[in-house]
């Protein structure tokens, strides 16, 4: 799964998130990147003079950010419970809804309290996740021909057609394998729900993964983020930063401490 992720990243929105983390971050001092994955933020920020340590609670994430960049500072740690000491980064950085795929929205809050207490006075945290509306509007009803038509996943996976499957379905195109991904929105709009098939071009082998992430609204996730100490400065709906709006495609919350 690391190295399916790790081409998934690298076809993301970076350049334009860089760009967005250098116009509102400020260079001294330690920066935190919480959830750093592959590295891919980790390392243009600190070509661009930052000073950059990443988290992440993947050791086979990290292996690829290290591989990448021999001299990351990289630490492996739960978010919960950050292995830093009071007040030691003058800014963090959460990016792409890395925020709410803890097990519960209790332990997503212990992780804003303990970042509260790793950040300095006066320190700031850009965090970015999905706009739960804008989602919920894109997913959350399905058409009955498209419910149709994904009701028949199992059977066409079971008979490992690519034939039929590539015909019936839209697949991504990544490097080492295609990415067919199924995404839906509960009906209470709280919870993202994504459906992946992996069809490696090199074997024609076939790998489903399934993950879940909470989803925050605006007025919630302020609320979060008062009652961790922070105070909001700042609301994107956007890397250019557009003002935040319904139908905004991201959701960025600038708050110092």
């Amino acid at each position: 799964m690391g190295n399916i992720w790790a081409e998934i990243a690298d076809k993301s929105q970076t350049e334009r998130q860089i760009s967005f983390l250098i116009t509102h971050l400020k260079p001294g001092g330690v920066i935190l990147d919480i959830a750093c994955g592959t590295g891919r933020h980790l390392t243009p920020l600190s070509a661009a003079g930052f000073d950059v340590v990443g988290l992440d609670v993947s050791a086979k994430l990290l292996k690829i950010a290290k591989q990448r960049q021999p001299s990351a500072q990289l630490v492996r740690g739960d978010v919960r419970f950050l292995p830093f000491k009071t007040g030691a980064a003058v800014a963090a950085i959460s990016m792409d809804t890395s925020l709410g795929y803890l097990p519960s929205e209790k332990d997503d809050q212990q992780s804003l309290v303990d970042l509260h207490r790793v950040l300095g006075r006066g320190a700031v945290l850009m965090l970015d996740v999905f706009n739960r509306e804008q989602l919920w509007r894109k997913y959350g009803q399905r058409r009955v021909l498209k419910r149709l038509k994904w009701s028949g996943l199992p059977f066409m996976l079971k008979l490992h057609s690519r034939w039929l499957l590539f015909g019936a379905f839209k697949w991504r195109a990544y490097p080492s394998f295609y990415l067919l991904q199924k995404r839906t929105v509960s009906r209470s709009g709280n919870l993202l729900c994504d459906l992946w098939v992996v069809w490696e071009k090199a074997t024609g082998k076939l790998a489903v993964f399934e993950h879940r992430a909470r989803l925050y609204d605006k007025t919630k996730l302020q609320a979060l983020l008062g009652s961790a100490g922070f105070a909001v400065e700042a609301v994107h709906g956007d890397y250019e930063g557009q003002e935040f709006a319904a139908d905004s495609p991201r959701l960025i919350i600038m708050s110092k401490t």
